[in-house]
């Protein structure tokens, strides 16, 4: 073969080489803050239905006759005297309880209280310390106050993304070996999960990726530019301020029932999931209307609540189209849109992404061994990298505690931490302490790559001619 004839193909191995070293790059010096990222989200798509596995007063019996709102609303007002309702949620399913947000005046401790649809009994009350309130902040930002913890983890969708190019880039015919499996013993074994696992999971990562990049940018936008991060509500946050009521403010407030006929009579199509009942005067309701992904405050209305006129109606179809999106962006990211199904679905690619993230690192360290696990072979920055990674993660629990202390009881004008219920302590333990271990195998890995001693092969063996 002649030098010229050569020199393409020298060409075309040094860019899959360079594609190879980009992939292996990103994979390794972000890896550790991605996993936990990927790891924690994998968990907040399903947090709630956690929640109700390990919480009895989420539990319900269902019935066919359904429980009004109002007396809903009343139910909880005689469980918790003296507080004011600020939210009430629609059940997640027909076997959840409807979950009433309340707060005593002048910021004293507030409570959640569980309330039977059917039945418009009291089930429970608690505190807003949950599982879902954990892995949801911890994924978003890992805890740190906005919008800088947001930026940090939405970096990491830049990460991912160019991780996924470089491997595809670098792959040969992926799109023919969606079905390409050789079972094979170790290193080999783990090489093929890695492929394979990662060439099915390719649209989950584009999802989650261009996701997690839009939140980057919107937030980005909004804290660099007008502030505004709704299309719809107070002007100090929303581009269209919702009018105030105009009745006179000593009139009394219309009953809940009421107000909701108001909305079934202006909205019938709205399938109501949040009610909140301003101190301003309006009533706010929200919920889905029959389009697709969006999420639930995409269709809204708000009435003056002395008078029940109409102060401000929303729909999803009528919303310019970069709203359109941001309204898009939270179904498509946890995979709520279908419920039940469509959250297993992303649960289980959630675990499969985390998993690609680990095997691609033990990949890594093999490589290292089978070249002779020296300190030169390793990539430059891999150890500050996870050393960074580590202070990042340890600065994240102070903020984590003071998040509780949001939840908790105040004690002679302190907060305190909140008490949390045994299953939902045993939960967020367990995964702590699983996520430590792998952090520490992940870093001890990376440390001190073990050599990979050649077997002795007998003369003959293998060898063609």
């Amino acid at each position: 073969m002649s030098q010229r004839s050569e020199r393409p193909i020298q060409k075309a191995r040094t860019r899959t080489r360079t594609w190879f070293r980009v992939h292996s790059f990103t994979g390794v010096i972000t890896g550790l803050l991605l996993f936990v990222i990927c790891w924690s989200g994998t968990f907040a798509v399903i947090a709630n239905e956690i929640d109700w596995l390990i919480t009895p007063a989420l539990r319900v019996e269902p019935h066919d006759h359904r429980a009004s709102w109002a007396e809903i609303n009343a139910a909880a007002e005689a469980a918790y005297p003296g507080a004011t309702v600020n939210s009430i949620s629609a059940p997640l399913y027909h076997r959840s309880a409807v979950v009433v947000r309340m707060s005593r005046a002048g910021g004293g401790d507030g409570a959640w209280v569980f309330v039977d649809p059917y039945t418009a009994e009291i089930t429970g009350i608690a505190n807003g310390m949950t599982v879902q309130r954990f892995f949801r902040d911890f994924h978003r930002r890992l805890f740190f106050p906005n919008p800088w913890g947001i930026y940090v983890v939405s970096l990491f969708s830049v990460s991912m993304l160019t991780s996924l190019v470089a491997a595809l880039c670098f792959y040969k015919r992926w799109w023919r070996r969606f079905f390409h499996f050789k079972a094979g013993g170790g290193r080999s074994l783990w090489s093929q999960l890695h492929k394979i696992v990662g060439l099915w999971s390719v649209w989950f990562v584009i999802v989650i990726g261009l996701t997690g990049i839009w939140y980057l940018f919107e937030n980005a936008r909004t804290h660099l530019g007008d502030g505004k991060d709704a299309y719809a509500g107070e002007p100090s946050y929303a581009i269209h301020a919702v009018p105030r009521p105009v009745s006179a403010r000593n009139l009394p407030t219309l009953p809940l029932s009421t107000l909701l006929e108001q909305v079934r009579q202006r909205r019938g199509d709205i399938d109501i999931q949040t009610i909140r009942q301003g101190r301003d005067g309006r009533l706010y309701v929200d919920g889905q209307a029959g389009h697709l992904l969006v999420r639930d405050r995409a269709n809204q209305l708000y009435l003056d609540a002395r008078s029940g006129d109409v102060l401000y109606d929303q729909r999803a179809s009528d919303l310019p189209l970069y709203w359109r999106w941001s309204d898009t962006a939270d179904p498509l990211h946890f995979g709520d849109f279908g419920g039940l199904v469509s959250k297993l679905v992303w649960f289980v690619f959630g675990l499969a992404l985390s998993g690609l993230i680990l095997t691609g690192t033990y990949l890594h360290v093999r490589r290292l061994a089978r070249d002779g696990g020296c300190h030169r072979t390793r990539m430059p920055g891999v150890l500050a990298a996870c050393f960074v990674s580590i202070v990042v993660l340890g600065g994240s629990v102070p903020f984590g505690l003071d998040l509780a202390r949001s939840y908790g009881p105040v004690v002679d004008n302190i907060k305190r931490l909140p008490a949390v219920t045994p299953g939902i302590q045993l939960v967020i333990f367990v995964w702590v302490i699983t996520t430590l271990a792998i952090i520490a195998a992940w870093v001890f890995m990376l440390w001190r790559p073990q050599v990979v001693v050649p077997s002795r092969v007998p003369p003959g063996v293998g060898q063609t001619k």
